[in-house]
């Protein structure tokens, strides 16, 4: 059990005693979604807590999420900034939250500007089962519902929200924008920044078999076995299927998995993208295929080692033929750690621009 869930179970079986916890419920109370909340450092006139919070899985079923929140001493209503982060590992113990993630401290711009900020870890870390890595639903569930637990925290949160994230969390705020008309029909977005997303699933096997990037390959592939309840042994070798137990718990990048040293012999049985389910799965799981209403703002690095700007026409293409307005900017001279950075002023002022009704010029 985790820190943070063995912590709630504290406070839950004791409510008399001073935990730091507030708004204690347990999973199944359909009057919050709260579980747990935590007071954490926060930058001033603002409070921020580690909370754990319900959601349901792909398939229906309740489960728990971590994250934290932050809410600017303002009036409200005020919008909300959901934060996705890049891919950290499948374990338990990689949840952001609690292993050196973004914090409050990282928003303080949009904080001062009456923000209130979340910043999910996604099902999967820190909460029960296994991460769910690169499945689109899930990870839109996850920022959604957090969302939600701002609100619940402080009445002043309103319905107009905002979505950036970075790689895998670019991935994840594509999606949410995509699915919102399902999923989240209460909620105005009004815009969406994407850095360096993980985009074209279908194609990613071919681009990364026999590389350092088949790593994250096999990741994807473990989450979709346990999420879509298929045979893992269907497209991963024994050899790599041996060392699974590191993939499903290390905390650092896929790339460095001793499976991503493998050859493509050593590690898949066949191409993932030549297979059904599994090419329906990373056809079904590619955001940029979904509509999404309102503006896109793609930000990538032309020295990206992961996300080739060779990617952007037909990525732009699809995305245009979608419906969705979308917009890019290319940074040269910045790969696929340095770019976020690099951005930081224009995702700013991109999100600015959109709570204030600026018309967004696409590039379709």
């Amino acid at each position: 059990m985790s820190r943070l869930r063995s912590a709630l179970a504290l406070v839950l079986i004791l409510p008399g005693c001073s935990q730091g916890w507030t708004d204690a419920h347990a999973p199944d109370e359909a009057a919050s979604l709260i579980v747990g909340a935590e007071r954490i450092d926060a930058p001033e006139d603002v409070r921020a807590w580690q909370v754990e919070y319900t959601s349901r899985t792909v398939d229906g079923a309740p489960t728990t999420v971590t994250g934290w929140i932050a809410i600017p001493e303002v009036q409200g209503p005020m919008p909300v900034l959901a934060w996705a982060h890049p891919t950290v590992g499948l374990g338990d113990e990689c949840a952001p939250s609690r292993s050196g993630g973004r914090t409050p401290f990282h928003f303080i711009h949009e904080l001062e500007a009456g923000w209130a900020v979340v910043a999910t870890d996604y099902e999967g870390l820190g909460g029960p089962g296994l991460h769910p890595y690169l499945v689109s639903e899930s990870e839109a569930r996850s920022i959604f519902d957090i969302v939600r637990a701002a609100r619940e925290l402080d009445g002043r949160v309103g319905n107009d929200l905002l979505l950036w994230g970075f790689s895998q969390g670019g991935h994840a705020v594509m999606s949410a924008a995509g699915l919102a008309p399902v999923l989240a029909p209460e909620f105005n977005i009004l815009g969406t920044v994407a850095v360096a997303p993980a985009v074209d699933l279908i194609g990613w096997p071919q681009r990364a078999l026999g590389s350092p990037q088949q790593g994250f390959i096999v990741a994807m592939m473990v989450a979709f076995a346990a999420t879509y309840d298929l045979e893992i042994a269907d497209v991963l070798t024994p050899n790599a299927i041996g060392l699974l137990d590191e993939v499903e718990t290390s905390c650092s990048s896929p790339t460095l998995f001793e499976v991503a040293r493998l050859s493509s012999i050593g590690a898949f049985v066949v191409d993932p993208s030549q297979i059904e389910p599994w090419a329906g799965l990373l056809t079904d799981n590619s955001p940029e295929r979904r509509s999404i209403d309102t503006p896109v703002l793609l930000v990538l690095g032309n020295e990206d080692e992961l996300w080739s700007v060779d990617l952007l026409p037909r990525t732009i293409g699809l995305m245009c033929d979608a419906g969705t307005p979308v917009a890019t900017s290319i940074y040269v001279g910045e790969n696929h750690g340095s770019v976020g950075a690099a951005a930081r002023g224009q995702i700013h002022a991109f999100l600015a621009d959109r709570l204030a009704g600026v018309p967004i010029e696409t590039d379709c």
